[in-house]
């Protein structure tokens, strides 16, 4: 073995430690080692244990008592560009921070939330992180422990990643919203930057038990809500929330589109003349009804080249399928169409189209 090395210069006897080591790495796997090392404990601290109670997850905010963007977990924001991705953030932030203007209740009194802005300069970043403040009530003429903004425009990719990190290390904030996730690496249709990145969120979420929310703008297409690329298709997957914010007219309109618990209830809101996010009252009874006609126009799609109805997982199969969506929204979608008698099930459990829908 030792002659290996001599090409190398290496001529003298190497190290007993050295030998045994490359010795021991030769031999094949034997388990009294590994116990020896510690390897077994380590894989065992993955395996689930059926006999213990797990606790529910930690959220930052609830509204109506449902809870969400849950501490050790990555959420998102989803929108056409210039649709209201960093006014949604801005409103978040400060609900988590304790503002209740939105109907939102913070879950802990003395939250800590850090903001990494990667698209703005510095002068609209801080116009953004003023409006967290207007929101709070807190005084311009100091910075607040509780709110660090940071813009990261002008930094290298790598760097940006490392003062997201350094941060999140060095301040242990209840959540972290990166306004512009795609900003993190070179190309969001690479599979493996984009797998690097949300590892590496998900990762810091769960080591340091904060909720990381990360921004992204949805594809260009009118009708296409999925996230840009790749990383959009990652991020959904990996999400425990998932928002989109639409604006029509002066509103911007907010849903929940895909959570892995139970969604929160749509809201809205305006911006006032100071730039600031002002609440407006939950959808109307004609929004509603705008729901129930799109709803209803979908699943009519689904339903045209049907005769003998569909079993629940065909249908819910086919709305994933044409609506370019995931399982749970599509099971989400089934559910509002049942409960507007969109749809109704026959004693077989088999989906049919109603004719008529109510409000």
């Amino acid at each position: 073995m030792i002659d290996q090395f001599k090409p190398y210069g290496l001529t003298d006897k190497l190290p007993q430690e050295i030998a045994d080591a490359v010795e021991m790495a030769k031999r094949p796997f034997d388990s009294k080692i590994a116990r020896d090392w510690g390897l077994c404990e380590i894989l065992k601290s993955y395996e689930i244990d059926i006999t213990q109670e797990y606790p529910e997850p930690l959220y930052t905010i609830r509204k109506n008592g449902v809870g969400t963007l849950p501490r050790g977990d990555i959420q998102a924001i989803k929108a056409k560009s210039k649709n209201g991705k960093s006014f949604l953030s801005t409103i978040l932030t400060a609900c988590v921070l304790g503002c209740g203007d939105f109907g939102f209740e913070a879950v802990e009194e003395k939250s800590k939330v850090l903001y990494f802005d990667t698209e703005q300069n510095e002068r609209n970043t801080a116009a953004l992180a003023r409006r967290v403040y207007s929101l709070m009530g807190w005084s311009r003429n100091k910075n607040s422990e509780r709110f660090k903004a940071f813009s990261l425009r002008r930094a290298a990719i790598n760097e940006r990643r490392n003062v997201i990190k350094e941060q999140i290390e060095e301040n242990a904030p209840t959540m972290a919203v990166i306004d512009g996730v795609a900003d993190l690496l070179d190309d969001f249709n690479d599979v493996a930057q984009s797998n690097a990145v949300i590892n590496s969120l998900m990762n810091l979420s769960a080591k340091y038990d904060v909720a990381i929310l990360a921004v992204l703008h949805t594809n260009k297409r009118k009708e296409d809500s999925g996230m840009k690329g790749h990383l959009g298709t990652l991020l959904l997957q990996k999400s425990s929330d998932v928002f989109e914010v639409k604006k029509e007219g002066d509103i911007f309109r907010v849903t929940e589109t895909d959570c892995r618990n139970i969604p929160v209830p749509d809201f809205s809101f305006t911006i006032g003349a100071d730039g600031v996010p002002i609440w407006q009252p939950c959808l109307s009874i004609s929004r509603e009804m705008e729901k129930v006609a799109k709803e209803r126009s979908r699943m009519g799609k689904i339903f045209s080249t049907v005769a003998d109805g569909l079993t629940y997982t065909e249908l819910y199969g086919k709305y994933t399928i044409e609506n370019a969506v995931s399982e749970s929204t599509a099971k989400s979608k089934i559910r509002f169409a049942k409960e507007k008698n969109i749809l109704y099930a026959d004693s077989s459990g088999k989906y049919f189209l109603s004719k008529e829908e109510i409000i």
